[in-house]
C-alpha cells in the first residue's frame, strides 16, 4: 500500500517538474515569441535540443562572461568556433556585437528575462564579416566556412549578412545579380543546401532606400529567407521587397525585426531593428521543428515552414511579406503528416477531405467530394514551380519522368480553395 502511494506521488513530481521546465516565462521575448506560435512548440518539449546551428556573423564578443549566456556554457552547447578573418582561434573580444545580438534571439535563456527562440541549440560559432571594410573578401570567407560546416555536420546555418555593395575599388552588384545564381555567397548557400543544411538568410534592410529589393545570399532558391515585421505583424519599412531579378518569391517568410528584444555584450537587454534579428527567430523555429523530426531533410523543413505562413494561399511577391508569418505548431502537423506518409509510402494515406496513394509511376488521388469540383490537380516542387499538372476529371497523374523527391500536390477547387498534400516520389 505504501510503495503505491510513494510510486503515485513520485510520477506526480515527475509530471509536475516537467510541466513546470515547459511552463516558460519569456519576460521581453513573449511577443516576438508567440507571434509565430513558438510557445506551443515549446509546450510541446521542442526547443532545439540535438540540433546544431552555425552561426555566420560578424563578432561574438561577451559569450563567455554574458548572464544570457550562462545556460548555453553550463549545458557545453558551444560545439566548435573559429575566425575565418583572422584565421584562427576566435576570440569572444574585438571582434564586433551584431553577432552577440543574433546569437541571444535564439539561444539567450533567462527565464522570466529573456528566452531565445532555441535555447537548448547547440552552437557554431564563425567569424566571417569583416566590420572594417565591405569586400568580396568576406563572400569567400563565407564560403569557407560552409566547408567547415559541413565537415563539422551541422544542421542550420544562421546567418543575418546582407551583401550588394562594396567600398570602392571591390565591384558592386546589382539587382539583376539577385537571381540566384550569380554572387559568391548566394552560390555558396545553395553549396551548402545541396549538403543538406537548412540555410537561414535575411532579406535586407533597404526597403526605404534606393537598393529597394533583396540582397545576397537572401536570393538563392534554396534558402528560407526572412523579412521583418513588428508585433502587429506589419512589415518593416526597412525590411527590403521582393521578388528576385528573376522573378521569385522572397522573403519566404517573416519574423519579427522591428523592435526584436536582443542582448548586447554588456548585458544590457534592449530593443534593437533590422532582418538580422528577424532570421535567428526563424533559425530557432527551424531548430526546434528538426527535433521534432530529425528524419526530415533541409528543404522538407523549408517546404513545411512556408505552408504554415499566414500568406501560403495567396503569396505576396512585390510588397515584401512572402507566405507571411509561419506557425510553428501548424508546421509540426504538417511535417508530422509526411513522417506518417513516408512511413506508410504505397499504402491509401487518408486525410480529411481526400485520400491519395502513391506508387512508383503514378499518383491516385481518391476525392470524398464530387470530382466534378476539382478544377485543376498541380504538383510543384519544393521551390513551389509547377512541374506537372492536369485536369481534375482524371483519376491519376501519371509520373514517370519525374525525378525522386519531395514534391506538394496541390488540388485547385472550382469554388476557389485548394487542398494541399506533400507527397514523395520514388
Amino acid at each position: 500500500m505504501y510503495k503505491f502511494q510513494i510510486g503515485i506521488i513520485c510520477l506526480f513530481i515527475q509530471f509536475t517538474l516537467s510541466a513546470q521546465f515547459y511552463e516558460i516565462d519569456y519576460g521581453q521575448t513573449k511577443n516576438q515569441i508567440e507571434i509565430l506560435n513558438l510557445n506551443c512548440l515549446h509546450e510541446r518539449g521542442f526547443t532545439g535540443k540535438g540540433v546544431t546551428i552555425a552561426h555566420l556573423d560578424d563578432g561574438f564578443d561577451g559569450f563567455d562572461e554574458m548572464d544570457v549566456f550562462r545556460y548555453s556554457r553550463e549545458k557545453g552547447l558551444l560545439k566548435a568556433s573559429f575566425d575565418f578573418v583572422h584565421n584562427g582561434k576566435l576570440e569572444m573580444k574585438g571582434n564586433g556585437s551584431h553577432g552577440t545580438n543574433t546569437l541571444s534571439v535564439v539561444n539567450g535563456f533567462i527565464p522570466g528575462e529573456y528566452v531565445g527562440t532555441a535555447f537548448d541549440a547547440n552552437i557554431v560559432l564563425a567569424h566571417t564579416e569583416d566590420n572594417r571594410t565591405e569586400t568580396h573578401q568576406e563572400e569567400l570567407n563565407w564560403k569557407k566556412a560552409v566547408d567547415w560546416c559541413v565537415e563539422k555536420k551541422v544542421d542550420i546555418i544562421a546567418s543575418s549578412l546582407q551583401y550588394n555593395t562594396f567600398d570602392k575599388g571591390e565591384g558592386d552588384y546589382s539587382y539583376k545579380d539577385m537571381n540566384g545564381r550569380t554572387t559568391i555567397i548566394t552560390k555558396a548557400a545553395d553549396y551548402a543546401a545541396s549538403k543538406g543544411i537548412l540555410v537561414v538568410a535575411i532579406q535586407g534592410n533597404f526597403g526605404s532606400q534606393k537598393w529597394h529589393y533583396v540582397t545576397a545570399p537572401g536570393d538563392a532558391d534554396s534558402v528560407l529567407t526572412v523579412g521583418a515585421m513588428n508585433t502587429s505583424g506589419i512589415k518593416a519599412g526597412f525590411s527590403s521587397f521582393g521578388p528576385t531579378s528573376d522573378g521569385r518569391i522572397k522573403p519566404d517568410v517573416m519574423a519579427v525585426g522591428e523592435a526584436t528584444i536582443i542582448v548586447d555584450p554588456n548585458g544590457k537587454i534592449r530593443p534593437g531593428n533590422g532582418t538580422s534579428f528577424a532570421g535567428p527567430a526563424i533559425a530557432g523555429l527551424a531548430a526546434c521543428l528538426k527535433q521534432a523530426h530529425p528524419e526530415r531533410n533541409n528543404m522538407e523543413l523549408i517546404t513545411a515552414i512556408r505552408q504554415s505562413a499566414s500568406k501560403y494561399e495567396n503569396p505576396d511577391k512585390v510588397k515584401g511579406y512572402g507566405y507571411g508569418t509561419p506557425d510553428a505548431c501548424r508546421a509540426d502537423e504538417i511535417l508530422s503528416d509526411l513522417d506518417y506518409a513516408i512511413v506508410n509510402w504505397g499504402k491509401r494515406i487518408e486525410r480529411e477531405t481526400f485520400a491519395y496513394k502513391m506508387s512508383k509511376n503514378k499518383l491516385y488521388i481518391y476525392p470524398k467530394f464530387s470530382r466534378k469540383d476539382i478544377k485543376k490537380v498541380e504538383l510543384c516542387n519544393v521551390l513551389e514551380q509547377t512541374v506537372c499538372a492536369q485536369k481534375g476529371k482524371k483519376k491519376k497523374m501519371r509520373l514517370k519522368r519525374l525525378k525522386s523527391g519531395n514534391y506538394v500536390l496541390k488540388i485547385h477547387l472550382k469554388n476557389g480553395k485548394r487542398l494541399v498534400e506533400n507527397v514523395v516520389v520514388k
